[in-house]
């Protein structure tokens, strides 16, 4: 371990393993176990609710399941068109002309930071990200590179990187650094970026007030390595930043967030994953942006921060940046910001597309394997459950009703739809094995029959979706008939996915929270690779 870093420099004072530091282990536990158990109750309510003759609830919670996914699958259909029509509307704006129209010299005091975190990643992954920084309208030269070098890799390849890329693009960026986090901190969570950028921000941090520069005029750019912005993002983002209210109290990203980058290259699973992930964000942004409050007079929201996001330096430093000992970056700092503030932290959102890489390895089996690495790692996002719990039992300021609000908002993300198709899939099966009433009762024929109905009805809504899907992320050119044909066979494969790659990665890291297999530390860092022998 590395002796000569101390964790409490950078984390929260306040906190121990994203916890407050005043909760006791007996608590950290019990709220451990809670999204584990409840998943599992769900799991194998088919079975319980027939052992326990309670079947009219069984049938009664399968039936609102099923109108309810027919409902969101209709408003997902609208919540694509809306945004494909503002994704063009956004595109065809002159967001520089807007910004000077609005605040030209608040505009002239911003700069950016562009984050970039590297591990293993050649120039062929860094340098069309560099390129297309470089090419953002409101000018490379507002934009500081701030490259966040592991320690592992750093001597071996991202220096040599390091210095190809300032070589080229140096005099293009207002500055280009690097920082190198230390390897074995005891305490900090390894595999992933969130330590990495911790460590990177705070030492540029350090350096800009050591300079007498205000943080406050400083929007940085968090992402992965690989995210290409189309040029108009930055001054979209400066133009939504100069005119929402508070906008030290929001972070902002695109909606159209796509893995464009390889798309068409990688296996098929991922890529219906890869491009579900893009639309789902678009349509939730459209539709799910905010929670209304009329009688607290105030928006709340439960939209995470993903990916790839922007905000300002000091609102980032207030609430103590990224959390190095939690594995989980991007969920982690959303629900932190939001408890700090009160539960009053929103996102914004613009419509330029950003673009980057779906996982993809050597091989076809080695893709798999790390796409099941990575939506695992995901899973472990539900860290933020229990950590978000217990500030909220510790908060006296945040109003009880916002405490409700919150608890639910995270329910519903990782209980509730983690087993809503298991459910509408296997469930009425399951009963039937464990239940002879329900087995002869008319609901095990009418109920199915209904299903069948509705989700037809559901089926015609994915013909919406191949279409806005294709105006997001283009097909490429000179496809045959039959390739046009499996395309839209594709969709076919959501439900694969979503009880795949998509239902037991997620399960398995809610079992292993539930039963303590120790915190998890330790994680798989996601190649960024080519597959050999590539076809489109």
């Amino acid at each position: 371990m590395n002796k000569d870093v101390k964790i409490e420099e950078l984390k929260a004072p306040d906190r121990v393993d994203g916890y407050p530091a005043q909760t006791p282990i007996w608590l950290r536990r019990t709220l451990e176990i809670v999204p584990g158990f409840l998943v599992w109750f769900f799991v194998l309510s088919p079975i319980i609710f027939g052992l326990a003759g309670l079947e009219e609830v069984f049938v009664f919670y399968i039936s609102f399941l099923i109108i309810y996914w027919v409902y969101r699958g209709i408003k997902f259909a609208v919540g694509l068109a809306i945004g494909v029509r503002r994704m063009h509307q956004d595109q065809a704006t002159d967001f520089i002309t807007k910004i000077k129209e609005v605040n030209e010299k608040k505009f002239n005091e911003l700069s950016y930071i562009y984050l970039c975190p590297v591990y293993k990643e050649g120039l062929d992954v860094l340098e069309p990200s560099f390129e297309a920084w470089s090419k953002n309208d409101v000018g490379a030269d507002k934009i500081h590179v701030v490259v966040a070098m592991e320690e592992r890799t750093a001597e071996d390849i991202q220096i040599p990187n390091f210095n190809i890329l300032k070589k080229k693009y140096g005099k293009q960026f207002a500055s280009m650094q690097y920082y190198v986090h230390p390897k074995d901190i005891e305490g900090e969570a390894s595999g992933v970026k969130g330590a990495n950028i911790n460590w990177a921000t705070r030492k540029f941090v350090q350096k800009l007030e050591s300079e007498g520069k205000d943080i406050a005029n400083y929007l940085l750019i968090t992402c992965d390595c690989d995210l290409r912005p189309e040029p108009k993002y930055l001054s979209a983002i400066t133009y939504k930043y100069l005119t929402v209210e508070n906008p030290e109290k929001k972070y902002f990203t695109s909606a159209i967030y796509t893995l464009n980058n390889n798309i068409w290259r990688v296996p098929t699973l991922i890529r219906v994953q890869s491009s579900m992930l893009t639309l789902v964000i678009l349509h939730t942004w459209i539709t799910e942006k905010y929670e209304h409050a009329p009688f607290l007079k105030q928006m709340l929201s439960s939209k995470e921060t993903f990916s790839s996001y922007v905000v300002n330096l000091k609102t980032l430093k207030g609430v103590h940046f990224w959390d190095p000992q939690l594995g989980i970056d991007d969920s982690t700092f959303f629900w932190n910001a939001l408890i700090r503030n009160k539960g009053e932290f929103l996102g914004e959102e613009v419509y330029i597309p950003t673009h980057s890489d779906a996982v993809e390895n050597e091989s076809l089996v080695k893709s798999y394997k790390s796409f099941y690495k990575q939506q695992h790692r995901w899973g472990w996002g539900v860290i933020v459950f229990p950590t978000t719990l217990a500030s909220l039992i510790y908060d006296k300021e945040i109003p009880i009703f916002k405490k409700f609000y919150i608890a639910f908002a995270m329910y519903r993300t990782y209980i509730f739809f983690i087993t809503v198709v298991y459910l509408m899939t296997f469930g009425l099966g399951l009963l039937g094995l464990f239940s002879q009433d329900y087995l002869f009762s008319s609901a095990s024929y009418n109920l199915p029959n209904a299903m069948s109905f509705l989700l037809t009805i559901l089926l015609l809504c994915n013909v919406f979706i191949v279409y806005y899907r294709r105006q997001i992320t283009p097909i490429p050119k000179g496809w045959k008939w039959w390739r046009h044909l499996l395309d839209f066979g594709e969709v076919a494969l959501i439900a694969v996915q979503m009880l795949s790659f998509g239902f037991i990665p997620y399960l398995q890291a809610d079992t292993e929270m539930m039963l303590g297999k120790g915190f998890k530390k330790n994680f798989y860092a996601t190649d960024k690779v080519r597959m050999k022998n590539e076809k489109s």
